[in-house]
């Protein structure tokens, strides 16, 4: 077979290699992608209300949801509820961004006033950002023993700010620290 169209063999190489990883991409569940990081949120944002709880029984926060939509690739257009806390005049609120996140299965922005903060949904024992890079000659690697039988226990965690992003474990203390950050309180 002559690899060689129009002059242009890289071309060729390249448009196998995209109908190549467009097969792998159809072997994802997209929808069960979304239905798991819509689960995620919902454990997110139960943990955040019965660390507020004695403040929302108060009335010393409020508490609403708005929805909002995002839109992602290969998930598409879904709609998410976004978390608004009202804590006198401070208005902080808890956005999700995505579930297709480099380096985590999910990020949640904390925005107030002051600022602003991540919570990453990711694996429950990193201390930071961690990149595996696999190199393959000639073949697709095969997952390791190690890979094939470890489960991930996705945690929620704070991320502090690059350049040394480190992940704080997601504590009704660390939580209360980061509102306290984002409102400038």
């Amino acid at each position: 077979m002559n690899n060689k169209r129009n002059g242009n063999t890289d071309f060729g190489a390249f448009v196998r290699r995209q109908q190549t990883a467009s097969v792998e991409e159809e072997r994802v569940d997209w929808v069960k992608e979304r239905e798991d990081w819509l689960g995620n949120l919902r454990e997110l944002y139960d943990q955040t209300e019965s660390f507020l709880a004695e403040y929302i029984k108060a009335g010393e926060i409020k508490l609403n949801y708005r929805d909002i939509d995002l839109n992602e690739e290969n998930i598409g257009t879904y709609s998410v509820r976004q978390m608004i806390l009202k804590i006198g005049r401070q208005e902080i609120t808890m956005t999700p961004v995505g579930t297709l996140i480099f380096g985590a299965k999910g990020r949640v922005d904390i925005v107030g006033p002051a600022g602003r903060t991540r919570l990453v949904l990711v694996n429950g024992k990193a201390s930071g950002p961690m990149v595996k890079v696999t190199v393959s000659i000639g073949g697709k690697p095969e997952p390791s023993d190690r890979e094939a039988t470890h489960e991930i226990n996705w945690k929620w965690k704070i991320a502090t700010s690059p350049p040394n992003i480190q992940y704080v474990e997601l504590t009704q203390e660390s939580l209360f620290q980061a509102l306290m950050e984002v409102a400038n309180g």
